[in-house]
C-alpha cells in the first residue's frame, strides 16, 4: 500500500472522528442548537459519581474518596440512565435453555463510551456501575445483534462498595430496567467508521 493511500485513509478517518465528535457535542449541549431534541442532559448522579477520586495503593488495590452527595444516596432508590454492556459473568442459561442476563455493566454515555466503532466501553473504576438483575433477568436478545451494548434507564437501590463480580465501586440492585431505542438516543448521521455505515440503520 502506498504512502499516499495511507495518508488519505488517515485523513478520512480523522475527518469522520471529528465530525462524530462535533455532532455528539452539539447533541449533548443542553443549551446549544437543537437542545429541544435532547432526551436528557447528563443526570446529576453521574456527575456526582465522576467526582470520585481513587488513590492507588501499594497492594494494587485502591482507596476511593466519595463525594458526600454519593454517600447521602447509599442504600437509596435512584434512577440512572446510561449504556449497558454485557459481562461474561452476567449471562446464564435458564431452565428452558435460554440465555438470560443477570448482571451487566452500566456506564455513562458521556465519558464512559467510545462512539467511533459502534459503542465501545471505556470502563473506569471511578464510574463503572454493576447492575444486578438476577431477580428479574432479561433475554440476551435485548442486546442489539452484533453489539454488546444497550441503552437503558435503570431504577434500583444504590450501593457503595458492595462486593460484586467486577470489584466496581457501585452496585445497583433490586432493579427495574427500561430499554431505550438507539434511535431515541444517538444523534443523527453518526457513522460507525469500522463498518463504514451509519450507527442507525
Amino acid at each position: 500500500m502506498s504512502k499516499k493511500a495511507i495518508l488519505i485513509g488517515l485523513v478520512v478517518f480523522v475527518v469522520i472522528v471529528s465530525w462524530n465528535s462535533i455532532l455528539l457535542l452539539i447533541w449533548q449541549n443542553p443549551n446549544g442548537p437543537g437542545a429541544e431534541n435532547v432526551a436528557y442532559a447528563e443526570p446529576q448522579l453521574w456527575q456526582d459519581i465522576k467526582k470520585t477520586s481513587v488513590e492507588n495503593q501499594d497492594d494494587s488495590g485502591f482507596n476511593p474518596e466519595f463525594d458526600e452527595s454519593l454517600t447521602a444516596v447509599d442504600g437509596e432508590r435512584v434512577e440512572l440512565p446510561g449504556v449497558g454492556f454485557l459481562l461474561t459473568s452476567g449471562v446464564q442459561e435458564n431452565e428452558q435453555g435460554e440465555q438470560e442476563v443477570v448482571e451487566f455493566l452500566l456506564l455513562p454515555g458521556e465519558g464512559g463510551v467510545a462512539w467511533c466503532c459502534g459503542l465501545t466501553p471505556i470502563p473506569k473504576v471511578e464510574y463503572s456501575v454493576v447492575v444486578q438483575c438476577s431477580g428479574d433477568p432479561f433475554q440476551l436478545s435485548r442486546f442489539d445483534h452484533g453489539s454488546s451494548a444497550v441503552f437503558v434507564n435503570v431504577e434500583g437501590t444504590f450501593r457503595l462498595q458492595k462486593e460484586n463480580s467486577m470489584n466496581s465501586l457501585y452496585t445497583l440492585e433490586d432493579v427495574s430496567i427500561e430499554f431505550i431505542d438507539m434511535e431515541d438516543v444517538v444523534p443523527p448521521n453518526v457513522m460507525n467508521q469500522c463498518l463504514n455505515e451509519p450507527m442507525i440503520q
